[in-house]
């Protein structure tokens, strides 16, 4: 009988054990998952898929996300991250429906997979409805994407916005909070593609009542617990005057370090804090467009490495301005080279890693994807080097890391099925997307208020960042 599907002659970056990169190689896929990697397979295939010139990759890992952000980007723009929450981000997401969180889910699936991006981390906390991460959730599943889904916690602020008004829309009561992430992880944990975690919003945002509970509900249920750590500078002078201790000290003391503990930007970290992440096995997501567009500074992830913490990679919401992993990635490397003086900061395969086993490793799925390895799930990549900016000649990874762009990628594979071929997505209807994308928008931005609309509607700025006319 015919295989699913056959890869053939390209090079093969497999990432596992061994980090071979294979020249003319073929990738066979049968039920979901890899039967065979090496060159000249003869298996009959019932579609096969010619990769000559190109490169087969593992799919990209896209460790920490804000989706619900993807309808609302270029709205608010150069400001630092709390005029982004009180005068951008708060009044538009807080109108966010059911319906806003699919169109917005939607769009971020279509584009991750155009960019090769097989497997997305989501920290939805926006429960304006308890319906929306159910919607978001449900998209990625019918993208064919894998998701890891971590169920967002807020009960006192949003991003440090503490407001008695009825528009604090996202902030619900503890019980409630804690009964609805119990009733999602039943109805989702495992299934198909997607597992969960949970995640508070970060220190600012929940009481320390909700924090020990779910400290308690995720080691109850064995699954990751995510949250933002020092991701802005000001974080650590709250929580030393609120607990006496760093951010990322207090978060131990609470029990959310340790090997399921992931944390978000790691930032503003102390030698101290690094060791005790070093020392727990906690894992960090590094967004370093997002952190250098806010202002938030830049991550050590060279010292992070050089101590064996376990780093991924992420986008984090708007502020990324992409989807595109490679940039995400190739910004990661060229801000460590450039900030600490050394060409040898970041290397190319430490980065390729980020994108792949080390990214899988930080959700828990390495075992899974991550690789391409006999026996694992079928998250593959094609990218076609045949362009005068990439050329299939020469070292294939740098190439791919320093060069290639999401664009790059014409084939995107997950659990075997072909979500993306030739460059075209085939399990979205891309114009479809694109046209209730930007009705949702309009609609969205209607409700919002004049507030937004006038960000809408800034002049070009006589000098500076255009929103501040908007204060002056």
């Amino acid at each position: 009988m015919a295989i699913d599907l056959l890869i053939k002659n390209g090079t093969v970056i497999t990432m596992g054990p061994k980090r071979e990169v294979v020249e003319l190689c073929d990738v066979a896929v049968d039920k979901g998952k890899i039967v065979d990697i090496k060159p000249n397979i003869t298996l009959q295939a019932e579609k096969t898929l010619d990769a000559s010139g190109c490169v087969i990759s593992p799919g990209f890992i896209n460790g920490h996300s804000h989706v619900y952000q993807s309808l609302i980007e270029g709205l608010g723009y150069d400001m630092h991250f709390n005029p982004w929450n009180w005068r951008f981000l708060f009044p538009v997401v807080s109108k966010i429906t059911p319906e806003d969180a699919k169109a917005s889910a939607t769009l971020a699936a279509l584009e991750m997979i155009k960019n090769g991006v097989t497997t997305i981390s989501d920290h939805w906390y926006l429960h304006t409805d308890m319906e929306n991460i159910y919607q978001v959730t449900d998209i990625f599943d019918q993208s064919g994407m894998r998701s890891q889904m971590v169920f967002g916690f807020l009960d006192e602020t949003f991003a440090g916005i503490k407001s008695d008004s009825d528009e604090m829309t996202m902030v619900k009561s503890e019980d409630l909070l804690i009964d609805e992430a119990r009733k999602f992880y039943e109805t989702w944990h495992g299934k198909k593609r997607t597992t969960v975690a949970m995640g508070p919003g970060s220190t600012e945002d929940i009481s320390e009542s909700l924090m020990l509970k779910v400290v308690a509900l995720s080691k109850e249920l064995d699954i990751n617990l995510s949250t933002h750590v020092s991701g802005w500078i000001e974080i650590n002078t709250y929580t030393i005057r609120q607990f006496g201790e760093r951010d990322l000290e207090h978060f131990h003391s609470l029990g959310l370090t340790g090997p399921k503990g992931v944390m978000f930007h790691a930032v503003w970290l102390s030698d101290r804090e690094i060791e005790i992440m070093a020392q727990t096995g906690t894992k960090v997501v590094h967004c370093p467009i997002a952190n250098a567009y806010l202002g938030y500074g830049i991550s050590p992830i060279s010292h992070f490495l050089s101590r064996g913490i376990t780093v991924g990679l992420g986008t984090d919401g708007a502020a990324s301005y992409t989807y595109d992993m490679l940039e995400v990635a190739r910004t990661a490397g060229m801000l460590q080279k450039a900030s600490k003086l050394d060409a040898e900061a970041v290397t190319a395969e430490e980065l390729l890693e980020m994108l792949t086993i080390k990214g899988a490793k930080v959700l828990g799925i390495d075992d899974e994807v991550g690789s391409l390895e006999i026996g694992k799930r079928a998250d593959v990549i094609v990218v076609d080097f045949k362009k005068p900016h990439l050329l299939p000649v020469g070292r294939w990874l740098p190439k791919l890391i320093y060069s290639a762009r999401g664009s790059d990628v014409i084939h995107t594979i997950v659990d075997g099925k072909v979500l993306m071929e030739s460059g075209k997505v085939i399990s979205l209807d891309e114009e479809k997307v694109l046209e209730r994308s930007l009705a949702a928008r309009e609609d969205l931005i209607n409700r919002a208020g004049q507030e937004t609309k006038d960000l809408l509607a800034m002049p070009w700025p006589k000098s500076g960042p255009a929103w501040r006319s908007l204060v002056e």
